[in-house]
């Protein structure tokens, strides 16, 4: 049978520091319903997250959360820094001096499969510059290092103003990011996951 990710439990995983990338599998059938982006979005202190990437390990965490705007703090894809999270009518934004002097769109409010936007170049592709997305899949299945497997994934392509250099977001209901995928294989995927103890408060 095959086993599912619970958030309601700290996910623990063997590190996989010699593992090759791999093909980035395709998306899985996508069900016409909208998917609203504050679902995929955490809003607990202490939330924490630890990637296994071909470059080592990677953590993205969420220091605190006051006035419904999260201070989190990442080391991931060689980059390091911090940022502010905040939800505004659905709409998950994120402001990072590594991606953006402004708050650029995570996800917006409503999706479905086709839907576009356009923000600036996520952390994983080096920040600066504008970039498309496009939800490709709204029920992806990831795989993580162990075989556990994440359902009910958005996929969220991601590609350079010219079309070049695409990379692949998928994100789990109230987990967040659980993988990126770039075009020679996994960039990181989800090891660890801890859901946070604190809500609204300092």
């Amino acid at each position: 049978m095959r086993r599912c990710l619970l958030i309601t439990f700290v996910l623990c995983l063997p590190a996989l520091a010699e593992e090759p990338p791999e093909a980035r599998p395709p998306p899985s059938p996508t069900s016409e319903a909208a998917r609203l982006g504050a679902e995929y979005f955490v809003q607990k202190a202490g939330a924490a997250w630890v990637y296994q990437g071909v470059k080592g390990k990677g953590r993205v965490s969420i220091n605190t959360f006051v006035d419904w705007r999260a201070h989190f703090s990442y080391a991931v894809a060689g980059k390091s820094g911090s940022g502010t999270w905040r939800v505004k009518e659905g709409v998950w934004l994120e402001r990072t001096g590594g991606r953006s002097e402004h708050e650029a769109v995570v996800l917006p409010a409503k999706m479905t499969r086709g839907t576009r936007w356009t923000a600036a170049a996520s952390i994983e592709r080096g920040g600066g510059g504008q970039a498309q997305y496009e939800v490709v899949a709204l029920e992806a299945v990831v795989e993580l290092p162990n075989h556990l497997t994440v359902e009910h994934c958005l996929a969220v392509l991601e590609t350079a103003a010219d079309g070049s250099d695409a990379h692949t977001h998928y994100f789990a209901p109230n987990m967040g990011k659980v993988a990126v995928a770039a075009p020679d294989g996994w960039l990181y995927r989800l090891v660890e996951f801890h859901s946070g103890s604190r809500g609204h408060q300092e």
